[in-house]
C-alpha cells in the first residue's frame, strides 16, 4: 500500500471513485489570485513525460500560469530518473518543476531530491490530504493496464489478464512491455499465479524467471509516448500501457482497447528540485495545477483521474468509466506498494539492467 506522510493508506481510502470524492468537492477552495504580470520576464521549465500527457498539461496548467503571471513556461523532458539526479548532483538543475511517479518520490525524498512544497504559495488544502506529501503534490491517478489491438483481437478473444500477456500460443505477436522493474516484476508474478495480497516483499527471481518467458517476443518501451505510438503502428498487438494513453489513442480513432483487471494502480507528484533557480515560480506554477477547474479539464483530455475533489464536479461523464479512480475499475486493480519501492528501487534497478544484458 502506498503511505504519505507517516501515515498508512489503503486500498479502498487511496481510490474511492468520483462519487465518493465528490463528497469533498465544498473542500475545493477558490483559484488563489497572482497579480497580473507578477512574473513577467520569469522563465519556468516544466519537465514531464511528453506526448499527449504533456500536451494536456501544457493545455491545462502552464498556458493558464502564463495568462495569469506573465510568465514564460518551457516543456522540457521525458522525465529520466538517472537525469534528475545528475541535475541535482551538479547544484544548478535545468528543471522547475517536474512531474514524477511516486516511487521516484519516495526514493528521491531520502536522497535529498527535492525542495519542500511552500504553503504559504501552495494550496495544499485544495487536495485530497491522502495525495499531499512535505516534498510533492499528488496531480494524477493512473494505472498500469494491459491494452491490446480490437483489429487483431475483436470482442470475445481479446486478452483479459497479466497470464494472457505471456500466453505466446493463444496471444501470439510482439508484446510492449515497460523498460524498468516497477510494475514489471509485479505483472510478471501476477502472471505467474501470484495473488495480489501477497505480492510483496517481491519475488524478484520468480518475476524474472518468468519474464524471460516472453524476453524475445517484446518489444521494450522507455516513455509512456512510445508505448502508445506501438500501438497506434501496430507493432505490438498487446502490452503494458498507461490507461490514459489508451483513452487518447482510442479517442484518435486507434484500434486499441484496455482491461482493468489486475491493474497497478498509481500516483505522479509534482516536484522542485533541490537547487532551483526559479523556487517561488515554481510553487506558483505547482499551485494553478491544484485548482479544480485546471485538473478537471486536464482529465477530460486524457483521462487520467484528479487529486483535487472539486475537479470531479466537471469531469465528462464520458470520461468516466476511462478513470482508474472509477469504482468498478478500483475494484479490479490494486494500489502498487511505494513503500517497498522506496526501499527496493535501486537494486531492483541494478537487477533489471543485468536481466536485460543477459
Amino acid at each position: 500500500m502506498i503511505r504519505d506522510a507517516g501515515a498508512a493508506t489503503t486500498r479502498r481510502a487511496l481510490l474511492r471513485g468520483s462519487a465518493a470524492a465528490a463528497l469533498g468537492a465544498a473542500a475545493g477552495g477558490l483559484p488563489r489570485a497572482f497579480a497580473a504580470g507578477s512574473l513577467s520576464g520569469k522563465t519556468v521549465v516544466f519537465a514531464s513525460w511528453g506526448g499527449a500527457y504533456q500536451e494536456a498539461q501544457r493545455a491545462s496548467y502552464c498556458e493558464p500560469f502564463a495568462a495569469a503571471t506573465g510568465a514564460r513556461v518551457v516543456q522540457d523532458g521525458p522525465m529520466n530518473p538517472a537525469k534528475f539526479r545528475a541535475m541535482i548532483e551538479s547544484g544548478s538543475p535545468d528543471w522547475d518543476v517536474c512531474d514524477v511517479t511516486i516511487d521516484f518520490l519516495y526514493n528521491g525524498i531520502g536522497d535529498r531530491l527535492f525542495e519542500k512544497i511552500d504553503t504559504s504559495i501552495v494550496d495544499t488544502k485544495r487536495i485530497d490530504p491522502r495525495f499531499v506529501n512535505e516534498y510533492g503534490i499528488g496531480c494524477i491517478v493512473w494505472s498500469y493496464n494491459l491494452g491490446y489491438s480490437t483489429a487483431t483481437y475483436p470482442a470475445g478473444k481479446e486478452p483479459k489478464t497479466w497470464a494472457d500477456l505471456f500466453d505466446t500460443r493463444k496471444f501470439p505477436g510482439k508484446r510492449a512491455l515497460n523498460d524498468e522493474p516497477v510494475a514489471a516484476l509485479e505483472i510478471a508474478l501476477l502472471a505467474d499465479g501470484v495473488a495480489p495480497a501477497q505480492l510483496y516483499p517481491l519475488d524478484v527471481d520468480r518475476a524474472l524467471k518468468k519474464l524471460d518467458t516472453i524476453k524475445s517476443d517484446t518489444i521494450f518501451w522507455t516513455t509512456n509516448s512510445q508505448s502508445q505510438q506501438l500501438f497506434v503502428d501496430g507493432e505490438v498487438s498487446l502490452g503494458v500501457i498507461l490507461n490514459g494513453r489508451v483513452y487518447d489513442a482510442a479517442k484518435k480513432g486507434a484500434p486499441i482497447a484496455l482491461s482493468w483487471e489486475q491493474s497497478i494502480q498509481s500516483v505522479d507528484y509534482l516536484v522542485v528540485p533541490r537547487g532551483s533557480r526559479n523556487r517561488a515560480a515554481a510553487m506558483q506554477l505547482i499551485d494553478t495545477m491544484t485548482q479544480p477547474e485546471n485538473q478537471a479539464k486536464l482529465a477530460n483530455m486524457i483521462a487520467y483521474a484528479p487529486t483535487n475533489p472539486a475537479a470531479f464536479a466537471s469531469i465528462d461523464p464520458k470520461v468516466a468509466p476511462w478513470l482508474s479512480t472509477n469504482p468498478a475499475n478500483v475494484q479490479r486493480g490494486f494500489v502498487i506498494d511505494a513503500a517497498y519501492w522506496r526501499d527496493h528501487l535501486k537494486a531492483n534497478t541494478e537487477r533489471w539492467a543485468a536481466w536485460k544484458l543477459g
